[in-house]
Formats: C-alpha cells, sequence, structure tokens
C-alpha cells in the first residue's frame, strides 16, 4: 500500500503579516514557513503507520506545489518520517490548480491512500481534498478524526452531528484529516533531520490546469475597539451605553 501525503507551505500562525503598499500581496519578508498544521498531524499519523506496519505500507510520499523555497518544508516533512517528497514546481495560485497538478501524480503513480489537512492556515479554502476526489475519482472521507490499519484493510473514524462514525475503507481513497487523528504532530530527532539530507526530493513539471479564482486585495483586520471600564459608581452612564446599545440593535 502506497500513501501520499499532501503539504502545504504556509506562515507561522505567529508570524506578524504585511501587506504590500496597495494591497496587491502579501509581504513575504521575513515570514517564517512551516508546514501547515492539518498536514503536519496528517503525517504524523502516516509516519507513525508507516513505521508500525511495514508489512502493509510500502511507501510514504510527501507531495506539495510550490517553488524552490519550499525545500526546508520539505526536508522536514522527510525528517518526520515520509521516505521521499515531490515538488511539483509552480505557484499555489488557488485550489483548482493545487489539486488538478496533485491528481495527475496520483493518478500516474496510483496511490492507495491520499491524506490532506482539511484546509491550510493560510487561505482556510477547505478544497483541496474534495476537488481531488472530483478529478481522480477516489471515494472521499471528510473529517477524519482516526486512521488505523487493521490487517489489509484501513479503518478511520470521523466525526458526524449525532456522534463518531466508525468506517472500514476501501483503497483508493482521500482522507481529509481534521484535529484529533494525534494528540501532537510529531518532533523529529537530530538523527531524523540528518537523515532526512539524504532522501530524495524529486522536482516535477506542473501540467497545464485553470484556475478558477483571483484575489484581488488584501486587508488586514481592523484594529480592536477600545474598551472602556466602567465601574459601580458610573452606574448613569452604564445605563445610557446600554440603552443606546438597545436602540441600535
Amino acid at each position: 500500500m502506497k500513501l501520499l501525503v499532501c503539504i502545504s507551505h504556509v506562515p507561522d500562525t505567529e508570524t506578524d503579516i504585511r501587506i504590500v503598499p496597495g494591497g496587491s500581496a502579501i509581504d513575504t519578508k521575513g515570514i517564517t514557513w512551516v508546514i501547515n498544521p492539518w498536514d503536519e498531524l496528517a503525517l504524523t499519523r502516516a509516519a507513525q503507520l508507516r513505521k508500525e506496519h511495514p508489512e502493509t505500507i510500502q511507501s510514504l510520499t510527501v507531495i506539495t506545489v510550490g517553488s524552490s523555497d519550499t525545500l526546508p518544508t520539505l526536508r522536514k516533512a522527510l525528517a518526520l518520517g515520509a521516505d521521499d517528497a515531490l515538488r511539483i514546481d509552480a505557484g499555489p495560485s488557488d485550489a483548482w490548480f493545487v489539486a488538478s497538478q496533485i491528481a495527475e501524480v496520483v493518478l500516474k503513480n496510483r496511490y492507495d491512500v491520499v491524506i490532506t489537512g482539511t484546509e491550510s492556515s493560510d487561505f482556510n479554502g477547505f478544497a483541496v481534498g474534495g476537488m481531488l476526489a472530483g478529478i481522480t475519482g477516489y471515494a472521499c472521507l471528510p473529517n477524519i478524526t482516526s486512521l488505523d490499519v487493521a490487517g489489509s484493510k484501513i479503518m478511520v473514524s470521523r466525526e458526524t452531528e449525532g456522534g463518531i462514525e466508525r468506517l472500514e475503507a476501501e483503497v483508493p481513497f482521500i482522507a481529509v484529516i481534521q484535529k484529533g487523528v494525534v494528540s501532537a504532530p510529531g518532533i523529529p530527532s537530530m538523527r531524523d533531520i540528518m537523515q532526512a539530507r539524504g532522501k530524495p526530493v524529486e522536482v516535477l513539471a506542473p501540467v497545464s490546469a485553470g484556475q478558477f479564482t483571483e484575489y484581488t486585495a488584501f486587508e488586514l483586520p481592523h484594529s480592536a475597539r477600545v474598551c472602556r471600564i466602567i465601574n459601580e459608581s458610573e452606574y448613569e452612564i452604564l445605563a445610557d451605553k446600554l440603552f443606546a446599545g438597545a436602540e441600535a440593535g
């Protein structure tokens, strides 16, 4: 069984995001880039399964769509347990473009299980997993909170409105991972990091694909409103503000 984990190269959530003058793009200077948190959870679980069930899972590959500056992210993914990495040499312009690129690789190499995070922490599109399923014809299992191997079978659990649904998944399929699949992302050891330097990273040319979204402008959220604390002796002020709020509502 061959596993493929899709990873995104995203800004660290603690990075201070700035917009270029005019709002046409994000200023990438000084940004710390990381594996998308949902993808990192997915990769951590896939690496655990690869280690625990080598007789069932023969390979674990990671893939991303991006330029050469994604190499540190791919090396981190290799240190977390992937056997090899694929980089499609193109900018991830929108979800359809990214899904189209990855789908080409999936169909060519016939991966049994393709795993994605539920969304990326930069654009929060929630779209690539479903689009991958639509293009490849693979079944799509969303909201996966556990992923296990039982013999030659893959067992999954996913959240539903009424509780948790447990399924026996027949390959091939797309698993869209939610939080809960592991308690925390993996932490590679120094040995893992050193070994990752020798693992292969293959660069692939992009295929022709359309783009259905265009980002016209970026804007930072407005600053939070000033909070005024009204003490117990200012009950008249408090009453006026409550009355004004009720009228506005």
